[in-house]
């Protein structure tokens, strides 16, 4: 009797491990949801379909924001250069620290933040053509920038962890404003008179998401999610997106801070899953990436998921798009290219752990990978290799027409085309520095 009492109970335990082990591998393919949405003011249009996006900017010749325009798409199809390479000029940091976050560019200047606990931080602008430094700011710890900057009217815009959003002038680096606030790393984005950031406040917590008017210095509505905010936003005509390490992803009345939807994601054991990734914008969906190694498409009107898709690790990186295609990497060192649509697999390749996330130039799309510190260049039809870089670590290319800039993990370089000649005034490309 004992004995089948025995073989009863490791025969449920063995089933009860069996069940469990086919739920998370059918989780992890995505083919059940764990999704619930709270919805406010649902918007009766999607004003991120392809019909209704009339408010995305035009092409513009700069790279003002992170992920490049208010979609968050890491696509700039006003930029034309491929490669190879030449290197025009290299610059370095003055002292010990790293560039976590992407520079951004606007009016031919450059600009980018370091971060470094030992000395503190360092805020840049050079010149973009000839790599000559316009004005620099050092800051003690805990000022450690995480985020890009943002370019909007002539100005910088920068959150810090000292809890400081810093505004200063492009061209002279004149401060024009800042702001106490709470510790963000947040790539703000300027949209109007408004300049749009998440925060999280030291030791954890619930974040705001804010609204402030660049005029007045006011905030005009601030938003309390669940979890810390690292996420930017997403714009759209009338609606902010964002995510938060509280496992929700957010759509706001962009003038009131009103809530559209909220979505909050289980992960496979029930808990919430954090979000570091900034959403993108593509064919009515938002797309972005979960710490739980999955990533998500939600109806940007609604919230409801479309897919879930498995990585091999969790995804700090944000989603670049093009052509009905999304391209992202995950900690386990794959990059995935995924139909925006359905979410399937288009081609992946394995370049060791990326934590940053891609752009696209010119039908190329540019990814850096932590170990080695490499950026790669792939076809984004195939995937195909047609170009790699040693340094990167974080961030890859931006670029502005047929300009290119990355950022390595302590240089930043200008790239031109090995075909064409430098700009006016730029010199020539650095001897024994072709790519």
């Amino acid at each position: 009797m004992r004995k089948r009492l025995l073989l009863i109970g490791g025969g449920l335990v063995a089933l009860a491990a069996l069940v469990a082990g086919g739920g998370y591998i059918a989780y992890k393919a995505g083919l059940f949801r764990a999704t619930k949405t709270e919805h406010g003011q649902t918007l009766g249009v999607n004003e991120a379909s392809t019909p209704q996006a009339a408010s995305r900017p035009r092409a513009q010749p700069s790279w003002p924001v992170f992920r490049y325009d208010a979609f968050r798409t890491g696509f700039n199809p006003g930029a034309h250069a491929r490669p190879p390479f030449s290197v025009v000029w290299k610059r370095g940091l003055y002292r010990d620290g790293y560039l976590e976050a992407p520079a951004v560019t606007a009016d031919g200047v450059i600009v980018y933040a370091s971060y470094g606990k030992s000395f503190g931080s360092d805020l840049f602008a050079a010149d973009a053509l000839k790599g000559r430094l316009l004005w620099h700011k050092h800051f003690r710890h805990p000022a450690n920038f995480a985020g890009s900057p943002g370019i909007g009217g002539g100005r910088v815009y920068i959150t810090s962890h000292d809890g400081n959003i810093r505004v200063y002038d492009l061209r002279t680096g004149r401060m024009a404003w800042r702001m106490k606030i709470a510790a963000a790393e947040s790539p703000p984005i300027v949209a109007g008179n408004l300049v749009y950031f998440g925060d999280g406040p030291s030791g954890g917590g619930d974040g705001h998401f804010r609204a402030v008017d660049v005029r007045t210095h006011r905030v005009v509505w601030a938003y309390r999610a669940a979890g810390n905010i690292s996420s930017g936003a997403a714009l759209t005509a009338t609606t902010a997106y964002f995510s938060s390490y509280g496992g929700s992803v957010y759509a706001l009345d962009r003038f009131t801070g009103r809530l559209r939807w909220r979505t909050a994601v289980q992960g496979p054991s029930g808990g919430s899953v954090p979000f570091y990734s900034t959403p993108a914008l593509a064919g009515g969906d938002l797309i972005l990436g979960g710490n739980d190694g999955s990533i998500y498409a939600l109806d940007a009107r609604t919230g409801s998921q479309r897919w879930r898709t498995g990585g091999s690790g969790y995804v700090y990186s944000s989603a670049a798009v093009w052509h009905g295609r999304a391209f992202i990497g995950d900690f386990g060192g794959t990059f995935h290219a995924l139909s925006v649509r359905t979410g399937n697999e288009l081609w992946s390749k394995q370049l060791g752990p990326i934590l940053g996330s891609a752009t696209v130039i010119d039908g190329v799309v540019y990814i850096s990978g932590l170990r080695p510190a490499t950026t790669y260049g792939l076809d984004a039809r195939t995937g195909r290799e047609v170009w790699r870089f040693p340094d990167g670590q974080f961030s890859p290319i931006i670029a502005d027409q047929g300009d290119l800039w990355l950022v390595g993990k302590a240089h930043v370089y200008r790239l031109a085309e090995r075909r064409a000649r430098p700009g006016p005034g730029a010199g020539g490309p650095l001897p024994g520095l072709d790519w």
